[in-house]
């Protein structure tokens, strides 16, 4: 018995030591802060804003620069050329050239609204990690809770337990307690203290899973400033009903996506009109001939640098239409209608999941308030019993084994009630993630 309490007194010293404040609000911006999913999200962010640009798109023309240089050596050793022995030529051409595609059948004007699309997708698909991070901290959170209000309660009753364990024996020592009291007691107390350190486990690992969706120490020791709370609340499901089609993160993000589906339906039929290229350049050529090293036919020998330069100017435009390739561009436009119609099966379906998701959260609600509601009374009843028990087990009105059961009853109730309260809150913030409530927790 005394190595229980030690090691009681040892675990809830682990739990006290070392604690900072941490409320609800405050494990948000932690876990939002420290989670990796959401980091890199943020970053897929930063490159879709970057993509989505005119030039991304390919509005403007794009310009080339080039510089070629080069030296070449040749030996003439021909009895029938003009020049005879080692001629060195170098060149050095500069160029630039500009190409734009003037028109392209509104493919230009489609990627970037294609592109713009796509960021609003990855901000919804950052704002989804948002929503279900903030719902597992908030319920990681509340389980911390539960099971520390869970150990108050088993706290409650093994001091119950021990103050009749000790009475039970003093009356022993007197003379005015039976040994089989006696034992019965004790078996209580010990019962008792086994589910108290039992409990004191499950505190331990509700604090650890807090602390891995924090990304923090799994060993870090909190002092939770918020309580465990349940409000009843009176839905109207139409109301539900509205504030999901407009608010729910997944269903807007399925609009976004089907929305980029019809700008692909129209990019695929871009090569069917006909496209305008322009294109223009200059070139500069300068060649240094090196003769000094040669000798004419008339003997005499040739000049050190002969030099000469070419300009070149042009400017040009194509246009070109597609008159035939085999079908394929048809293909690429029916497959991006199909992909379409595809996406506009997925929201319905999603519609009707979500649609059925809200009838039986706002059905689980309602269930789990009244079931709350009968808890709180129950409770209150339990603990009347347990303290008119413990007045008539006093006077001998009633036996130990009477006296137990009422300990189970009230313990049991307890613990249903907090259930009780922990479910209707679960239900509560289930209808928060299906109408988009749960964002506006963390802003």
């Amino acid at each position: 018995m005394k190595k229980i309490l030690i090691i009681g007194l040892l675990l809830s010293s682990q739990l006290l030591s070392g604690q900072e404040s941490l409320s609800l609000a405050d494990a948000i911006k932690i876990g939002l802060e420290n989670n990796f999913d959401i980091q890199i999200s943020k970053k897929n962010e930063d490159i879709a804003v970057r993509n989505n640009s005119w030039g991304q798109a390919g509005i403007f023309p794009t310009i080339n620069l080039n510089l070629t240089g080069g030296t070449s050596t040749t030996n003439l050793d021909n009895p029938t050329a003009f020049v005879q022995g080692d001629i060195t030529s170098q060149n050095l051409t500069p160029s630039a050239a500009l190409n734009w595609t003037v028109f392209n059948g509104f493919n230009v004007r489609m990627t970037k609204d294609r592109l713009s699309l796509l960021e609003f997708q990855t901000v919804g698909n950052t704002a989804i990690l948002i929503e279900n991070t903030i719902q597992a901290i908030i319920l990681a959170y509340n389980t911390i809770l539960l099971e520390t209000e869970r150990l108050d309660v088993f706290g409650n009753t093994l001091d119950l337990s021990r103050d009749r364990y000790a009475y039970s024996k003093l009356k022993g020592e007197l003379g005015s307690s039976v040994t089989f009291d006696i034992l019965q007691d004790k078996t209580a107390y010990l019962t008792d203290s086994s589910n108290y350190l039992t409990q004191q486990l499950n505190n331990s690992i509700a604090i650890r899973e807090l602390n891995l969706l924090l990304n923090v120490d799994v060993y870090k020791n909190w002092n939770y400033t918020d309580e465990l709370s349940a409000e009843s609340k009176e839905y109207i499901l139409d109301e539900l009903a509205a504030k999901m089609t407009a608010n729910n993160s997944n269903l807007k993000n399925q609009y976004i996506n089907q929305e980029i589906l019809r700008k692909d339906v129209s990019i695929a039929r871009s090569p069917m009109y006909p496209r305008i290229n322009i294109s223009s350049g200059y070139s500069r050529n300068r060649q240094t001939q090196d003769l000094s090293s040669a000798r004419f036919s008339n003997g005499e020998n040739g000049d050190s640098g002969i030099k000469s330069t070419t300009t070149n100017y042009f400017a040009n435009f194509t246009l070109a239409f597609t008159l035939f390739d085999g079908g394929r561009i048809r293909r690429q436009i029916e497959n991006a209608k199909v992909q379409e119609q595809i996406g506009d099966l997925q929201i319905e379906q999603l519609a009707t999941t979500l649609t059925r998701d809200l009838a039986s959260g706002y059905e689980d609600y309602n269930l789990r308030k009244n079931l709350y509601n009968i808890s709180e009374l129950n409770l209150e009843a339990a603990e009347l019993n347990l303290q008119l028990g413990e007045e008539r087990y006093d006077n001998g009105s009633i036996n130990s084994f009477d006296y137990r059961d009422l300990q189970i009853n009230y313990l049991q109730t307890a613990l249903n009630n907090l259930q009780s309260k922990f479910d209707l809150f679960n239900s509560d913030l289930e209808l928060m993630r299906l109408t988009g409530g749960i964002l506006e927790i963390s802003d």
